[in-house]
C-alpha cells in the first residue's frame, strides 16, 4: 500500500486506560504466515487481526507471540467472527505516534521531529488501536476516499478507509458518525490538514 499523504489518527474520547488491550502491536501487510508480504501502513489505516505473529528468535519452534499480530487491510465494516455483538470491533486503526522513520533496504532509521501522520514503515512492529463502539477518533482527510459534506455525515469502511454517505448502514457493520469536522490537525507548525471527529457505531441489521 502507497504512504497516503494527510492521514493522521487519534484517540478523542475513550475508556482506553481501563482498556488495556486495546492497543496491541502488529506488522502490517498481505495475506499472513509464510505467504505474508510486508507493507508500509499509513495513520489512522482500517486494519483487522490475521493470526499471530511468529515469536522472534524462536520461529523455527513454530512458538507465536502472545498478542502481536499479523494486520491486513479491513476490507468493509464487519467485525470479525465473534466480535458482532460486543463493544469490541476486532477493527484496528493504525495509531503510528512513533518518531519519523527513513527507510533504505531492510533497515528503518530514527529521525527526531513531529510524530503526527506519520506511517508505519514495512517490517516495523507498529501499534493498532481497536476501535470500541461509542468512542469517538479524529481522522485525517487523507482516510477518506469519500470526504464527509453537507448531509454526508455517516461513513462506512472499504478497503481500510472511510466513506462518507447520506444514511446509516443497515448491515450490522461497523460505522462511524461525524461529530465534528471544522477543527485541524495541528503540531507545532506543521498543519496536517482538516480533522474529522467520528464517533464509531454498529448499525442494526434490517429484517424482512
Amino acid at each position: 500500500m502507497a504512504y497516503i499523504a494527510n492521514t493522521a489518527f487519534e484517540v478523542y474520547a475513550s475508556n482506553i486506560s481501563r482498556d488495556n488491550l486495546q492497543n496491541i502491536t502488529g506488522k502490517f501487510g498481505t495475506v499472513t504466515g509464510e505467504g505474508f508480504t510486508e507493507d508500509d501502513c499509513s495513520a489512522g489505516f482500517l486494519c483487522v487481526r490475521n493470526g499471530r505473529l511468529p515469536l522472534e528468535g524462536y520461529s523455527d519452534a513454530s512458538l507465536n507471540n502472545g498478542n502481536s499480530w499479523y494486520m491486513n487491510a479491513a476490507a468493509t465494516g464487519a467485525s470479525p467472527a465473534g466480535f458482532t455483538a460486543s463493544r469490541n470491533t476486532g477493527i484496528y486503526a493504525c495509531n503510528s505516534y512513533d518518531v519519523n522513520q527513513a527507510s533504505a533496504g531492510t533497515l528503518n532509521f530514527n529521525f527526531p521531529g513531529r510524530a503526527l501522520g506519520i506511517k508505519t514503515p514495512k517490517g516495523e512492529r507498529g501499534t493498532f488501536t481497536e476501535i470500541m463502539i461509542g468512542e469517538q477518533y479524529n481522522f485525517g482527510a487523507g482516510n477518506f476516499s469519500t470526504a464527509p459534506s453537507g448531509s454526508n455525515l455517516y461513513c462506512t469502511i472499504t478497503n481500510g478507509l472511510l466513506v462518507a454517505q447520506a444514511a446509516a448502514p443497515t448491515d450490522g457493520s461497523v460505522y462511524f458518525q461525524v461529530m465534528d469536522m471544522t477543527k485541524r490537525f495541528t503540531e507545532g507548525p506543521y498543519d496536517g490538514g482538516a480533522k474529522y471527529t467520528l464517533m464509531a457505531l454498529r448499525s442494526v441489521a434490517a429484517t424482512e
